[in-house]
């Protein structure tokens, strides 16, 4: 009568894991194309968004010209990008 017990309460334990995995949670990311629908309804919301002829504002010419120079050299060398972490690791093979 005890195995009996113990496989019943065994069973029980398998069907209710089994059972479990059957649930399908939200998924974490929004749905394939919504950003596409956001800015379509941001269009339609405000239409004359964007058709001014005022100068854009970014970068100051000077640092985006040191920006651009660095990004023209390309990789620094091995020794200059060899920093700790925050958390004490160090990956040698950067």
């Amino acid at each position: 009568m005890r195995n009996i017990l113990i496989y019943l309460g065994m069973i029980g334990i398998m069907l209710q894991a089994g059972c479990g995995t059957m649930y399908e949670p939200e998924p974490s990311a929004p749905a394939f194309g919504s950003s596409v629908y956001g800015i379509v309804a941001n269009q339609t919301a405000d239409p004359s968004a964007g058709q001014s002829d005022a100068p854009v504002v970014g970068l100051d010419g000077r640092y985006a010209a040191k920006v651009a120079e660095n990004y023209n050299k390309g990789p620094r060398d091995k020794t200059e990008r060899n920093r700790p972490s925050m958390f004490g690791v160090v990956d040698t093979k950067l």
